[in-house]
């Protein structure tokens, strides 16, 4: 298994782990639109996508975006993609993305990486507090447009 940062030829791939990672969370699949938010990312730089191969397939990706903390004064990670397809799931890939994630971080001079999880979402939070995250008493809100 290798981790490594996404490229343009991994975009076509990418966007199968990317719609099964929306579905989830119940949104639409729309290829066309998803391969160019994709292509912009990785184009831009504006965020991170690491991706795990295991035999030349994609079997998961994370995405990190940058951000502040006025909190903490300093620069840091969110992590808003971590997903693993099915089948390749139980293999430790999603803990080796978050090692890969912490240790750039770290490399970076983030001073934390933040995420959200659905509240369900019970083996994720597992895994979470099993790497060191810990559970804010933090309350998320959203508003769309």
């Amino acid at each position: 298994m290798i981790i490594r940062k996404a490229t343009l030829s991994d975009v076509v791939p990418l966007i199968v782990l990317v719609t099964e990672f929306r579905k989830i969370y119940k949104q639409e699949s729309n290829p066309e639109e998803l391969q160019t938010f994709l292509e912009e990312r990785i184009n831009k730089g504006d965020s991170e996508i690491l991706v795990a191969v295991v035999e030349n397939q994609l079997a998961g990706y994370a995405q990190l975006f940058p951000s502040f903390s006025t909190i903490k004064l300093n620069k840091i990670w969110i992590l808003n993609d971590l997903f693993v397809l099915e089948a390749f799931r139980g293999k430790g890939i999603a803990s080796l993305l978050i090692k890969t994630i912490l240790k750039f971080s770290k490399a970076t001079q983030r001073k934390q990486v933040w995420l959200l999880t659905g509240n369900n979402n019970k083996s994720a939070q597992q895994l979470y507090n099993k790497l060191g995250f810990n559970n804010t008493k933090f309350k998320h809100y959203v508003y769309n447009n």
